[in-house]
């Protein structure tokens, strides 16, 4: 079998999972303007994701609000509801605060895998990160307003802009999504990540976390909201994130696509000493995962993985498998999950013109001596 290696480093399972460790670690740059970064191999080593190294993905420049109190933040709502007005933080406060461990993966995450070769970021397996995000649940928020019962869409605008092509206008980064989606109790206006304010990098003072989705739902620097009765078309809505393949087939980009990753050993290892763990995370935006299994042998058999560390409905599931007497000489190790929809990580990607959802199983080259 043809091994596509792929580089990683090795998972340690920390004491408290949900502490984020300060490291010495920084991201790994694909683009400089607008900053745009990958998790750092090294760094994908535990369940939960220090801020530092948590990806970055930006359209545009980050606003100039590094000097800017939270207190100072405000949100407008408007559109298709009675009476439109601001919402400030000190307004946030009412709302009852709530934690959720949301993994975020951006939509073009290993788009390096794909032949040929796709356009866009060209990233690796690091374009996804796991934190803890601490906020009130937009439907709260929303539900504080007399909306139109006619009303399809909450479109939310980000305060970072720029032309996203030369031919076109400048524009706010903005997304929309469905009501069922806006409203769901889970769908979240945050404001601390990892127990510390979000950071501007990272879409602070305000961002909106979309638990399962794709990042590119999580608006970051979120300054507006607009209750829409007709479906949003905009540049980002329906230009960009579109998965649009060979057959002419096109949809929307959402939802996260079931995937695991091998994190140890790294590839090109050379192994000596017997039992090996061999260990990485899987997740789904879906259903959580229901089963992670590896083969040794480049797929022709399987064997179950163990989950350890915590289980949260919306986060990743950190999986070993406990790697015993293997023959010398090359190996291809291959780790594929399931959801508990059902849903099988495939074998190969979805090749399509924007390189999105990539989450084909991946092999890693190992010698054992």
């Amino acid at each position: 079998m043809h091994c596509k290696c792929s580089k990683a480093g090795g998972p340690q399972i920390m004491d408290s999972p949900r502490v984020a460790r300060p490291i010495n670690r920084t991201l790994k740059p694909v683009e400089s303007t607008p900053l745009i970064g990958e998790t750092p191999d090294s760094a994908l080593d535990s369940w939960l994701t220090p801020n530092s190294v948590f990806y970055i993905r930006n359209h545009f420049d980050s606003p100039a609000i590094s000097d800017l109190q939270d207190t100072d933040w405000t949100i407008h709502v408007e559109g298709a509801i009675e009476n439109p007005a601001d919402i400030s933080f000190s307004d946030l406060s009412k709302f009852p605060k709530r934690t959720l461990a949301v993994t975020l993966e951006c939509a073009g995450n290993n788009r390096t895998d794909l032949t040929p070769k796709v356009p866009g970021n060209q990233f690796e397996s690091g374009a996804v990160s796991t934190a803890v995000w601490a906020g009130v649940s937009l439907s709260q928020v929303i539900s504080s307003f007399e909306i139109d019962t006619d009303a399809v869409e909450l479109l939310f605008e980000g305060a970072d802009s720029g032309k996203p092509e030369p031919e076109e206008n400048t524009q706010h980064f903005q997304r929309s999504l469905p009501m069922a989606v806006a409203t769901h109790p889970d769908t979240m206006l945050a404001f601390e990540m990892n127990g510390e304010p979000i950071g501007v990098a990272h879409g602070g003072p305000l961002r909106l976390i979309v638990p399962g989705w794709y990042g590119m739902a999580s608006v970051k620097w979120l300054q507006k909201i607009t209750v829409l009765n007709t479906p949003y078309e905009g540049y980002f809505q329906t230009h960009k994130y579109m998965f649009r393949s060979e057959e002419n087939y096109e949809r929307p980009v959402s939802v996260m696509r079931v995937k695991s990753l091998i994190t140890s050993p790294s590839s090109g290892t050379n192994l000596k000493e017997f039992p090996h763990p061999i260990g990485g995370f899987a997740w789904s935006g879906n259903a959580e995962i229901d089963t992670v299994e590896v083969s040794t042998d480049g797929g022709s058999t399987w064997n179950p993985a163990n989950f350890v560390g915590p289980s949260d409905k919306y986060s990743w599931r950190q999986w070993t498998f406990p790697w015993t007497n293997p023959n010398k000489g090359h190996h291809t190790l291959i780790s594929r999950a399931k959801d508990k929809m059902g849903n099988l990580q495939p074998k190969e990607s979805s090749w399509n013109e924007l390189g999105y959802e990539v989450n084909g199983t991946k092999s890693i080259c190992v010698n054992v001596l």
